[in-house]
């Protein structure tokens, strides 16, 4: 991998990251081609979400999608899916293949204190925060997201009588469309072919996100950017953290497959589609 300068705006700075070359990336023919994000997909009608059914009711930790566009729709870890019985958020980054046949989504309950006999309409509400996302990805565990809920919610004294996460999502600040515009205009005015980025809040490394392909990037690159926004914490101020600790992060990362997959272990995870990474994501703290 090689970088690019930074991008930086108020408390909220990217790092690019790019492949140096394809000579060795020839792997990524055989990956899907012609993907869309999760969020056009359900704007347009082209995914069809539902509730799965188990024993005469539905199972919390599965959704049915059906791909009713002629592309791949791209799913990645931490998108909010909201409606049906209960809140719930993708618990994997996959690629929904189009077709007639109906596909299985991992997810978790972000709203644990409701169960609705008659399902709600699904929409799609951007993705979650660093923090609980690292949950989903790291400890992977519903009782690990149902604490990190609780405790945003405290540390933001506020309560709720069924603690839905997008209550707490849906009071960020109007500052929000500010970072996205900037950063949304910085991918459009460039003429590189990004995999990822290092994100940075403050003094603090949140996270890098990387995927396989230029394009998987831009599909889900908007979706990404609300999670690094949701991130930054009222205290963190202008971005500053060390080179070597940045560098030590990036080491870890992208080094050697074996340091890789020793931080990934703590960190972060490697989603895969039919045994070649397609998404990486990797945790500062």
């Amino acid at each position: 991998m090689q970088y690019d300068s930074a991008w930086t705006y108020k408390s909220l700075q990217l790092i690019p990251v790019k492949f140096k070359s394809d000579a060795d990336l020839k792997w990524r023919a055989d990956l899907p081609k012609e993907v869309i994000s999760l969020e056009e997909a359900m704007r347009t009608g082209k995914a069809l979400i539902k509730e799965m059914n188990f024993n005469k009711d539905a199972d919390v930790g599965v959704l049915l999608i059906k791909n009713n566009s002629k592309k791949n729709i791209l799913i990645n870890s931490g998108e909010l899916i909201t409606g049906g019985k209960q809140d719930r958020v993708s618990a994997e980054s996959v690629i929904i293949p189009p077709g007639k046949k109906e596909e299985y989504i991992s997810v978790f309950c972000v709203e644990k204190g409701r169960w609705s006999k008659k399902a709600q309409p699904f929409h799609y509400n951007g993705t979650v925060d660093m923090q609980l996302r690292k949950k989903i990805d790291v400890n992977k565990r519903q009782a690990d997201i149902w604490h990190e809920i609780d405790q945003q919610f405290t540390n933001q004294n506020k309560k709720a009588d069924t603690w839905p996460y997008i209550n707490l999502y849906n009071q960020s600040t109007g500052s929000d469309s500010l970072y996205l515009n900037y950063f949304i205009n910085k991918i459009k005015t460039s003429d590189s072919a990004y995999a990822g980025f290092i994100a940075i809040a403050g003094k603090r490394i949140i996270g890098c996100e990387v995927f396989a392909t230029a394009d998987y990037l831009l599909s889900s690159y908007p979706s990404m950017l609300i999670g690094f926004i949701h991130s930054i914490l009222p205290n963190d101020d202008i971005p500053l953290v060390k080179y070597f600790a940045l560098k030590d992060f990036a080491d870890w990362i992208f080094q050697s497959e074996k340091s890789q997959n020793e931080f990934l272990a703590t960190h972060g995870k490697a989603d895969k589609w039919q045994g070649k990474t397609i998404h990486l994501i990797a945790y500062g703290e």
